[in-house]
This record gives structure tokens, C-alpha cells and sequence, in this order.
């Protein structure tokens, strides 16, 4: 299988896979998703592992960017690996002790991707509210660029802008 095949580029459209970061109903946190700019529909397509399919007409398109994302991700502690690590550790009363502790407890995770493609856009029938999907186009960040620019050209959008963060805290003079 060629790259082109594996991709699925051809003259009408171009293919990306990428990891779902939010802006998706229905795709949680690092589901992988195929994005596909289909010149020929005027839309892309974002389709999951289930063949799920979700298409965004270029019409409602702003603008496509690209963002670093940062989150704090909140996950409950599973009790029965913290009882497993407890249990390595401290033996089968250590084991207890911690399965008992992490019932209820949650952990935070900041996560930050870099370059990250946000594609804002108005919802359907809504054109004064902006919506935004986030996606990490994974490595190599040049084919993220490239299917971002594709997807600028074919919905005659200007080119992608890089946004950096805006600082935190004060600011001295």
C-alpha cells in the first residue's frame, strides 16, 4: 500500500488521521479520528474507528489554526491498580488499604500538544455563535500543515495562522 493509498489522497481530496483532543460530541479524549477534506462534497468529513461519520460544510468554516492546547484532565483512581501497586509495595494489607484509599479520589494530568489544528465554525443554522474542533495531527507535524493549508484552499479560506499562548501572570513594564 502506497502513502498515497494509506492517506487516501487523490486530486479531490486529502486524508489525515489524527488524535480527537475536544470540540466533538460523541468522540472522547485521544479517539483516533480520520479527517478528510472532500472538495468534490464541499465539506470535511471527521470519521472514528466505528465508521462513525460527522461532516462540517466548508460554508460554516472561519478559520483554521494552529494552537497549543493545554488541558487539566481529571481521571478517577482505579482502586483495584492502586490496591495492585499498594499490594507490590506494601504487601496484602498495604494492598487493602490502598484499594480503600483510591475509591473516590481523583488524579490531574496537564496535557499540552503543540501544534494542535483548531478548526473554528458556526454551528449549523447559528451564524453569530463560534465553535471550535481540536485535533493533533501527531507526527509528522508537516502533514498537519499540509492538510491544514488543503483545507484552507479548497474552502477559500486565508492560510492558517500559528497562535501562541497568551503569557500568564503579571506583566512588568
Amino acid at each position: 500500500m502506497g502513502i498515497k493509498d494509506f492517506f487516501r489522497i487523490s486530486d479531490d481530496q486529502w486524508g489525515l488521521g489524527t488524535e480527537h483532543l475536544e470540540g466533538i460530541k460523541g468522540y472522547s479524549y485521544k479517539d483516533y479520528i480520520g479527517l478528510e477534506v472532500k472538495r468534490a462534497e464541499e465539506c470535511v468529513e471527521f470519521e472514528n474507528l466505528n465508521k462513525q461519520k460527522i461532516l462540517l460544510p466548508f460554508k460554516q468554516i472561519i478559520s483554521v489554526n494552529f494552537i497549543t492546547w493545554e488541558k487539566t484532565l481529571v481521571k478517577d483512581l482505579n482502586p483495584l491498580a492502586e490496591g495492585i501497586v499498594g499490594g507490590l509495595i506494601g504487601g496484602s494489607t498495604m494492598a487493602v488499604v490502598s484499594a480503600i484509599d483510591a475509591k473516590g479520589r481523583t488524579r490531574s494530568e496537564k496535557v499540552k500538544v503543540e501544534g494542535a489544528i483548531e478548526i473554528q465554525y458556526h454551528p449549523q443554522g447559528d451564524s453569530r455563535a463560534i465553535e471550535r474542533i481540536v485535533v493533533d495531527p501527531g507526527h509528522p507535524k508537516s502533514m498537519g500543515e499540509k492538510w491544514a493549508k488543503t483545507l484552507c484552499r479548497c474552502a477559500g479560506l486565508p492560510e492558517p495562522r500559528h497562535i501562541e499562548p497568551e503569557a500568564k501572570g503579571p506583566t512588568y513594564l
